[in-house]
């Protein structure tokens, strides 16, 4: 039985290098320009929508995504996106940070040199026929001060650039400490930042609490004949604030490419000013990073939907692409073997999850295999669609105690992932590895040792310990037209007279096969897992 492909819908404009990644694997339909109503009419029956910055999507939009479970934006800046709303309904939000940083840095760079030159006024004058000559006096950028405000990966950008520019670098970023920022950068207040730059920059994201971060109160910190570039975000900086600190003190210019309401509007006191530099919005506009985000968006994407594993997410723990390769295996490992131990144990009470990780994993991405294991111990119990994004909350909501911890499993694997679960206050384990960065196994299954692959269908059987069992069950699923792919035994625990074996099948049982298996005298417990 062929597997329908996954439906993509692009709803900005990608680029063809970017969708044809996408066709590889999934149904892609690309329909841009569309407004509220469309996009909310259209978006039933897709697994994945990708924007770039044209497209809202609001909670509306978002009502009738019936098969909806990932969001990709094209770029950094996620603020046409209802996070909040995606999140309600367990859709991941995911985005390329790092495709357009060097580009937009770079747009950072060239508004201040313009700016401290006054070269897009002197541009204008010359083409207009005049030599003013005297008019257009700047100030040197050597020996002065850049004040970078939020120093991810656009600032780092920004303040490597303007160290080569012979200038002091200061940086206020309150997740990043002096030990973890770049040589010759002091990390200071921000207040400290705002009255000791020449030049302050901004580059930090669009959030609640950094709207309105830059105003009046700010702008009255700052040096007199202080100039401010801003390329980050409309809504950061208040332009009444700023057009005041503009007309009366203390800055002398200002180079802005982003703005409170886009496009900007006509009559805008910004297009009038002399001492102001502004540019429609163009950080990430250059050939190479149009390429890198649409080719970064869709190999992210594509990856989602074909492995699960999420790169870059917005509102799931954050999983880096350079760690994927090594990770992504495991978080397919750390889902199965709790959705093994969960369907095992479906008809009792689920109280808590613990995941202990052995080796590179523990210090890797333990909060993203903690949420993995989570989504396969709840999927079974819940009639929610259990999702990365929402699976801590649904595991909150329903009293389940969550606990990571790394420690030292067997000596002999490098690296372990443990799930432990108690139900019914008995505590169960899975144990698993990952063989040759891609094939998961799991070595020893609610105390049993054993090696078998967790992929679905997959039947796990507990039966009596004696000659032919074997045979019976597997008369029984071919007379029932089930063909095996594979079978492995785990023997009893010592003491134990039940052994257990994991059956991996073709095509899932129907709930009328599953009894059948149960009804069979040498059969003490069965159940499917997908």
């Amino acid at each position: 039985m062929t597997t329908p492909k996954m439906k993509i819908l692009v709803a900005d404009d990608l680029g063809e290098e970017g969708l044809t990644i996408l066709r590889a694997s999934c149904d892609v339909t690309v329909q841009t320009g569309m407004d509220e109503d469309t996009l909310r009419a259209t978006l039933p029956g897709y697994d994945a929508l990708v924007v770039r910055s044209a497209t809202k999507v609001t909670a509306r939009s978002l009502e009738e995504a019936d098969r909806l479970s990932v969001i990709g934006r094209a770029g950094i800046g996620v603020d046409n996106i209802d996070v909040g709303a995606a999140t309600e309904r367990g859709i991941v939000v995911m985005n390329t940070p790092d495709a357009g940083a060097t580009t937009t840095g770079e747009l950072a760079i060239a508004l201040l040199v313009s700016m401290a030159r006054m070269i897009p006024a002197a541009d204008a004058a010359l083409k207009a026929g005049r030599w003013d000559k005297k008019k257009f006096t700047g100030v040197e950028l050597t020996g002065k001060t850049l004040g970078v405000l939020g120093l991810g990966n656009i600032g780092r950008v920004v303040a490597e650039r303007g160290k080569g520019l012979q200038m002091k670098v200061v940086a206020y970023d309150p997740f990043v400490t002096q030990e973890q920022a770049p040589p010759d950068i002091r990390m200071v207040s921000m207040n400290e930042l705002l009255r000791e730059s020449d030049f302050v920059t901004v580059h930090v994201p669009l959030a609640d609490e950094t709207r309105g971060l830059l105003g009046k109160e700010q702008f009255a910190m700052m040096k007199e004949g202080s100039r401010l570039i801003h390329a980050a975000r409309g809504g950061i900086v208040d332009e009444a604030a700023l057009i005041d600190a503009l007309e009366n003190g203390p800055l002398a210019a200002a180079a802005l490419d982003v703005f409170e309401a886009e496009p900007l509007a006509e009559d805008h006191k910004l297009r009038s000013m002399e001492n102001v530099v502004l540019t429609p919005h163009i950080g990430a506009s250059s050939q190479e990073a149009k390429r890198s985000v649409s080719r970064d968006m869709a190999e992210q994407i594509a990856l989602c939907m074909t492995k699960g594993i999420v790169l870059n997410g917005i509102n799931v723990p954050r999983i880096a692409p350079s760690e994927a390769a090594a990770v992504g295996p495991f978080l397919n490992l750390s889902t199965n073997l709790a959705a093994l131990l969960s369907n095992a144990h479906i008809d009792e009470r689920l109280q808590s999850v613990r995941v202990t990780l052995q080796g590179g994993l523990a210090g890797g991405a333990p909060e993203p295999l903690t949420v993995a294991a989570l989504v396969g111990a709840l999927r079974p119990r819940s009639e929610r669609p259990v999702t990365p994004v929402n699976a801590k909350r649904i595991a909150e909501e329903a009293g389940v105690r969550v606990h990571t911890e790394k420690s030292t499993l067997k000596r002999d694997f490098m690296n372990l992932i443990r799930i432990e679960a108690v139900f019914d206050e008995k505590r169960v384990c899975a144990t698993g590895t990952v063989l040759g960065h891609k094939h998961g196994r799991v070595i020893e299954f609610d105390g049993y040792h054993i090696d078998a692959i967790p992929e679905s269908p997959l039947l796990v059987t507990y039966h009596k310990d004696e000659p032919g069992v074997l045979g019976k069950i597997a008369t029984t699923l071919g007379d029932m037209g089930e063909n095996i792919s594979r079978m492995q035994l785990g023997d009893p625990p010592e003491g134990g007279h039940t052994a257990m074996g994991i059956w991996n099948l073709e095509a899932p049982l129907s709930d009328e096969a599953v009894g059948k298996l149960a009804q069979l005298d040498v059969i003490e417990r069965v159940c499917q897992v997908e």
